[in-house]
């Protein structure tokens, strides 16, 4: 019988392999390579909750298994896609899997 901890590794991999948008690079802010090869998901037009209710804004939410990158930092960035995603905040991580909100760069 596998245990709970194999079960959750499971289920990210299944996660991961239904809804991964490819895959990409984490680097820190000064350019130096974190990790390579890393599956992403990739949520174009976040919506945020505010005073005015629920709006969508153009940040993207890029979430990725906590086995393959321990954690980002504010002004680090994905590479993805031939695009450039810069880090502002992490909004979630439940220990396996983690989403950071990003702004394209230009």
């Amino acid at each position: 019988m596998a245990g709970f901890g194999a079960l959750i590794d499971r289920m990210d991999a299944a996660i991961m392999k239904a809804l991964n948008d490819g895959t990409g690079d984490y680097f820190e802010s000064a350019g130096m390579p974190v990790a390579q090869g890393i599956e992403l998901i990739v949520d174009h037009n976040l919506e945020r909750a505010g005073a005015g209710g629920v709006l969508l804004s153009d940040a993207v939410g890029i979430t990725w298994n906590k086995a393959e990158l321990a954690g980002v930092t504010r002004g680090g960035y994905f590479v993805f896609d031939r695009g450039r995603y810069i880090v502002e905040d992490t909004i979630a991580d439940d220990g396996h899997m983690a989403t950071a909100v990003c702004m394209v760069q230009q």
